[in-house]
């Protein structure tokens, strides 16, 4: 009976994969933007909506057979979702350092560009402020690990300002330029608005962005469509916009050359995860057996041996079975030695470090940090391979954020009114590039740099105020009145070690008196 009802919710779940996967944006919406089959789209939708239900519940298994009244345990070790949050916060918990930098020779940077290279800046910060960037940054990692990739799309409004948004794969449809990947030339996008169990209630917002193929203008769709795919209302018609690319950007998860769509870690830990729930189950089961042990009699009457109590000091009245000419009567129980832990746990191990090491996490446990970590370097040798893995992954997303803030710089020059809530001052045209520089969440041995930086500052290899700068957080400015300060009292020190300060003073002052006696 159990496993008939295992089998059923089974065959359920892989009815409601499909079901959901466009049960809140329909299926005629994605269908009419998509061109040729989208047999295709709706296999992968189907697919990542199932990575997605892998990650809130769990892989899957089959538990092992149940008899009579025994229900075999189904718990779901959530393997793939942790590691994918671990993953997620190692590579965005800090959040990488976004500057707006002169591109070309600094030396020959002037005032007025650094002037314009400040109110960027200041641009740049202000509207990841406003948006909570840090924050969507580190979902929309965890999302593009799950499904394949996510969307960055920046949207200039007068009300709202600059907005930046970031959507996950179910959410957006897009074609790129043939022979170019990195250039979009289709991008639509469903967001829903009104979320409602009933399809004529459910509201979803469509934005179409498009190039147009004869002029090269980008056009801008904007419609209000029900549950069921048909048109609320239009609310902004086809027109053309003042930026000469698409607002957004694609990021795609790891996968080869050919694999445009990207790839889910979701994918890669699911058989691990699986058996790992399976194994563990068997043995939660099998400690369940052996904590209520079978009992058994042997030659008994079974009239005195009927609902027989367990409770702690219960006692047993039991008559042997008087039609036997013969009788042996026995009274035992039958445990389990549970002579299989080692070996269950090595297993269990084995596919737990396998797991691990698909995505690079370092398989720490409290045993193995015992004594081993000492220094931050140490710590960092640890978890070399994810800091690796992490470079790579910033290898995508380091050109695609470096695009996204390039629009919200290009949007805010063509959209004024747009970017006046995020600065009062004009945003003037500059030669500028931006740079994106990723943070490790590991403790520096911060005394060993700096004695390192002292070296090269003695050997003239490094400036005084590039140290002043790292080290204590100085201004530029700042920096320039510390060194002043640091010249004139090693001045006043060298003029005292030779003695000669006072004499001068006192014999300036002699002079100054014969002068004035001359003068009378």
């Amino acid at each position: 009976m159990a496993n008939e009802e295992a089998k059923m919710m089974l065959e359920n779940e892989n009815n409601g994969e499909v079901l959901t996967a466009f049960s809140r944006i329909p299926y005629s919406l994605i269908n009419a933007e998509v061109k040729g089959s989208t047999k295709e789209i709706l296999d992968e939708f189907t697919q990542i909506c199932r990575f997605y239900k892998i990650f809130k519940k769990g892989a899957k298994f089959s538990p092992e057979g149940a008899k009579g009244d025994y229900i075999p345990a189904t718990l779901r070790y959530k393997m793939a979702a942790s590691l994918i949050k671990k993953e997620a916060r190692f590579l965005f918990a800090e959040a990488p350092d976004i500057m707006v930098e002169a591109k070309g020779d600094v030396g020959k940077v002037t005032e007025e560009s650094k002037k314009a290279l400040t109110v960027l800046n200041d641009l740049i910060t202000t509207t990841c402020a406003h948006n909570n960037f840090e924050e969507i940054l580190l979902k929309a990692a965890k999302d593009c690990f799950i499904g394949k990739r996510v969307a960055g799309l920046v949207n200039f409004n007068e009300e709202d300002g600059i907005t930046l948004t970031f959507l996950k794969s179910t959410q957006f449809v897009y074609e790129t330029k043939f022979g170019n990947p990195n250039v979009l030339t289709k991008f639509v996008c469903f967001i829903v608005v009104d979320d409602s169990l009933s399809s004529k209630d459910r509201k979803i917002f469509k934005k179409k962005f498009e190039v147009d193929a004869d002029d090269g203008q980008v056009y801008l769709e904007e419609s209000l469509h029900d549950g069921s795919g048909a048109l609320i209302e239009e609310i902004t018609p086809r027109q053309p916009i003042l930026l000469s690319t698409i607002p957004a950007v694609v990021i795609v998860n790891d996968g080869l050359l050919g694999e445009a769509m990207g790839e889910s870690e979701v994918e890669l830990l699911e058989d691990f995860e699986r058996w790992y729930s399976k194994l563990s189950n068997a043995d939660m089961d099998a400690e369940r057996k052996s904590m209520n042990p079978v009992r058994y009699t042997v030659d008994m009457d079974n009239k005195s041996t009927k609902g027989l109590s367990s409770s702690a000091g219960s006692f047993w009245d039991l008559l042997s079975d008087q039609n036997l000419a013969e009788a042996h009567p026995q009274v035992g129980t039958l445990e389990s030695s549970m002579n299989y832990s080692e070996s269950l746990k090595t297993s269990l191990d084995r596919l737990k470090t396998v797991a691990y090491e698909q995505v690079d996490m370092p398989n720490i446990t409290l045993e193995s940090m015992q004594g081993s970590i000492t220094t931050g370097k140490a710590l960092k040798a640890i978890y070399w391979t994810l800091i690796v893995r992490c470079k790579e992954k910033m290898k995508t997303w380091g050109p695609q954020l470096r695009s996204l803030f390039d629009i919200v710089i290009k949007g805010a020059m063509v959209y004024p009114d747009c970017a006046k809530m995020f600065t009062n001052d004009v945003i003037s045209p500059v030669d500028y590039e931006i740079k994106i520089v990723q943070n490790t969440p590991l403790p520096e041995d911060e005394i060993e740099e700096k004695n390192a930086d002292l070296s090269e500052v003695d050997s003239q290899v490094m400036s005084k105020k590039a140290y002043m700068k790292k080290w204590r957080g100085l201004t530029d400015a700042e920096a320039d009145e510390e060194l002043k300060q640091i010249a004139y009292e090693r001045q006043i020190l060298e003029d005292f070690s030779f003695g000669g300060s006072a004499d001068i003073d006192d014999s300036e002052e002699d002079d100054a008196n014969d002068e004035l006696v001359i003068k009378d």
